[in-house]
C-alpha cells in the first residue's frame, strides 16, 4: 500500500497515512475530519535513482579547486 502525505483543513495536522488506493480520502486521525488534502510528495526513489545515474561526472568541482559548470 502507497504511504501518503494529508493536510487536515480543519484542524491543520498533517499526517502519513497509507491508503488502499490514491483516489480514497481518509478522515483525520486527529480530529476526524473528511477534509483531508494530500499533499505533493518531495521524495521519488525511482527518480530520484534515474537523476543520479543521468547526472555528468564534473572534474572540475570546487573541492577539486575549480568551478563546477553545471551549477549556477
Amino acid at each position: 500500500m502507497p504511504l501518503f502525505t494529508y493536510h487536515c483543513a480543519d484542524c491543520g495536522a498533517e499526517s502519513e497515512l497509507l491508503s488502499l488506493s490514491a483516489s480514497s480520502t481518509p478522515l483525520c486521525p486527529s480530529c476526524g475530519g473528511k477534509k483531508m488534502e494530500k499533499l505533493a510528495s518531495a521524495f521519488s526513489p525511482q527518480r530520484a535513482a534515474a537523476a543520479a545515474s543521468a547526472a555528468p561526472r564534473c572534474e572540475s568541482c570546487p573541492s577539486a579547486g575549480g568551478a563546477c559548470p553545471y551549477q549556477s
